[in-house]
């Protein structure tokens, strides 16, 4: 376990773990959206995943991916 630059919040290094709840995540948001579970509930879990562990490089792709699909078409 880490904590961040003001050793405030602990971030946990579990691979496999965030590699789970992605693949879950990555799911979910090609889903079509509901009233209850829109764009931002999804957005606020995979930025969850972002501050709570320590990620890999492919896993923060994988994470930049899903925000840039929530965030929708631009224009």
């Amino acid at each position: 376990m880490e904590t961040d630059g003001f050793d405030r919040t602990p971030r946990w290094n579990a691979s496999h773990v965030v590699d789970a709840e992605l693949e879950h995540l990555e799911w979910a948001t090609r889903q079509p959206m509901l009233d209850i579970f829109d764009a931002e509930y999804w957005r606020r879990r995979v930025l969850a995943v972002q501050g709570s562990y320590q990620l890999t490089h492919q896993q923060g792709m994988r994470i930049e991916r899903m925000l840039k699909r929530l965030a929708g078409p631009i224009g």
